[in-house]
């Protein structure tokens, strides 16, 4: 069984967190704030989602910052990540989303086989996204200030990914 992990300022990730347990029931038996996680919870499984938001000019929320010097004791070798992140491509589109990508960029370093990190960007609009690679978001885009009526249908979507390419070894 998987873990859900991640990071929030407002509570909106939150809430998104618990629509992608309760679309992947099977796969995620634990969800939790970063800011409540050990460096240790990382050992004793081989999935886990992991997300947040886009914070300030592109940064991580504060309680990632906090845990991200802690990735570096992590190996990730043999373990698949898929990735979420929230942004508003209305008032920060210039780095929507980017903070995705500091995490993508830290767990690819470690040896993490991301999955369902190809995912399109169109219906978005925005200048820049640092979570832009080779065209496609390196994970779950998700905008609840201004599209929250298709949060639901993006997450529907990326799940449907993150099942075809979750190799069975992750499941255990």
């Amino acid at each position: 069984m998987g873990k859900l992990f991640y990071g929030t300022q407002t509570g909106y990730t939150a809430v998104v967190a618990e629509k992608i347990q309760a679309a992947l029931p099977d796969l995620i038996g634990e969800v939790k704030c970063i800011q409540f996680v050990k460096a240790e919870e990382f050992s004793d499984c081989q999935f886990f989602v992991l997300g947040g938001s886009t914070w300030g000019d592109g940064e991580l929320t504060d309680d990632w910052v906090d845990f991200f010097p802690q990735l570096d004791k992590i190996d990730f070798n043999g373990k698949t990540v898929a990735l979420f992140a929230l942004g508003d491509q209305a008032s920060y589109s210039y780095n929507f989303v980017s903070a995705m990508k500091l995490l993508y960029d830290k767990l690819k370093e470690r040896g993490a086989n991301i999955i369902a990190d190809r995912i399109p960007t169109t219906g978005f609009e925005y200048d820049h996204s640092e979570s832009v690679v080779d065209g496609h978001f390196v994970g779950l885009t998700i905008d609840e200030m201004n599209e929250p009526e298709l949060t639901d249908s993006r997450i529907e979507q990326w799940v449907s990914l993150v099942k075809a390419q979750l190799p069975a070894p992750a499941l255990a």
